[in-house]
């Protein structure tokens, strides 16, 4: 028999699963239906669960929005590549690179939404602006790191950190209106992270 300690932790676990599902099943419908079009009720009817459970895990459809679009966000993958401390500057630059890149393809309902609406929807454009700007913050403070430890040059690292964001945003959404490259996507992007490196990286250390 179950100790009352262990039930409530079945319990609790039972309703993490069901506030993971709802975010996926939230996050789909935002995507097909739009933000503005898609209301908690049908959401909630095709998780199988009540409006109000909904509003028990998130108070509104926006915190529904912006948890759901955290979950499926690059920040997670971020963190954990900056908290391996001990590589070169430009194998942890060119690993975000690939894995930012990835992710964009992976996560097409999370982008579609936060495209679609994000310069309409006042709602959506503060879910895009706070994960843009703290993406942004992440990278400049492990850059400005490595430029205390004197493996980078001085440099601004905001636009280091947007430039880095930008050239796979661009790679990811134009590649088929240009020519096709003789390099893979990987290669196309590990060498555009050396191409700004080149202009970053301090010569003499190391």
């Amino acid at each position: 028999m179950k100790t009352a300690l262990e039930k409530h932790n079945s319990r609790k676990s039972r309703m993490e699963k069901r506030k993971l599902a709802l975010l996926d099943t939230a996050l789909y419908m935002f995507a097909e239906g739009g933000f503005a079009n898609t209301r908690v009720k049908d959401i909630a009817s095709m998780a199988g669960m009540s409006s109000g459970l909904i509003y028990h895990y998130f108070p509104s459809k926006e915190k529904l929005l912006e948890a759901a679009v955290e979950k499926h966000s690059f920040l997670p993958h971020l963190r954990g590549i900056l908290n391996e401390k001990e590589e070169p500057c430009h194998h942890v630059l060119k690993k975000i690179a690939v894995r930012f890149s990835d992710m964009l393809k992976q996560e097409n309902n999370s982008f579609r939404v936060l495209l679609q609406e994000g310069h309409s929807n006042t709602e959506v454009k503060k879910v895009l602006k706070s994960l843009s700007r703290e993406g942004l913050a992440i990278l400049q403070q492990y850059l400005s790191s490595r430029i205390a430890d004197g493996e980078l040059k001085t440099h601004n690292t905001e636009v280091i950190a947007r430039c880095l964001f930008s050239i796979i945003f661009m790679f990811n959404f134009t590649k088929d209106i240009f020519k096709p490259s003789s390099l893979s996507d990987n290669q196309f992007i590990e060498e555009s992270i050396d191409s700004i490196l080149n202009g970053i990286r301090n010569k003499n250390h190391g």
